[in-house]
C-alpha cells in the first residue's frame, strides 16, 4: 500500500453513516460527536451509550439505502457478509473505513490530542491502532501537554 496522504476534515453539515452498533461504532461516533457532522448510526442493537448518543440511529439491518446520502461511510460490523456489501455498496464519491479490512478503506483514524491551539495526530497507516494510542500518550507525557 502507497502511504497515504494526511488531512484534516471539516465535517459540519457532512452526513456520516456508521454500521454497526457496537464498541467499534460506539468509539466512532464518540470521535465525531463534536465535528458538527450530521451522523447516523444503522444497527439492529446499539450499545447503551449510543442509544444515549446525539445520533440519528436507524434500528435494522443494512440496506443499501442506509448510505446513499453518505460523505464518509464507517463499516463496523462483525457481520463478514454485511462488510463486505456495504464496501460493494459505496459510490465513487465516498469514503469508507471498514474497520475489519483495512485494504477495504480509503481512510484510517489517528490517534489525536486536540488542545485549543493545537492538534496532534498520530498514525501507522491503519496498521496497529493501539501503536498509536501508545506513541501518543508517550508524547503527551514527554512534552508535558
Amino acid at each position: 500500500m502507497n502511504d497515504g496522504y494526511p488531512v484534516l476534515l471539516q465535517l459540519t453539515d457532512k452526513n456520516v453513516t456508521i454500521i454497526g452498533g457496537g464498541k467499534i461504532a460506539t468509539r466512532k461516533a464518540r470521535g465525531l460527536l463534536m465535528t458538527g457532522a450530521n451522523i447516523t448510526v444503522v444497527a439492529p442493537s446499539f450499545t447503551e451509550e449510543l442509544q444515549q448518543m446525539a445520533v440519528y440511529r436507524i434500528q435494522e439491518k443494512y440496506q443499501s439505502t442506509h448510505i446513499k446520502t453518505a460523505f464518509l461511510i464507517f463499516c463496523c460490523t462483525n457481520d463478514p457478509a454485511v462488510n463486505t456489501q456495504v464496501t460493494k455498496d459505496i459510490a465513487t464519491h465516498q469514503l469508507i473505513n471498514d474497520c475489519t479490512d483495512k485494504s477495504r478503506s480509503d481512510f484510517f483514524n489517528m490517534a489525536t490530542f486536540h488542545q485549543e491551539d493545537h492538534l496532534i495526530a498520530i498514525s501507522t497507516n491503519g496498521e496497529n491502532p493501539a501503536c498509536t494510542t501508545e506513541i501518543l500518550q508517550n508524547l503527551k507525557q514527554s512534552a508535558d501537554i
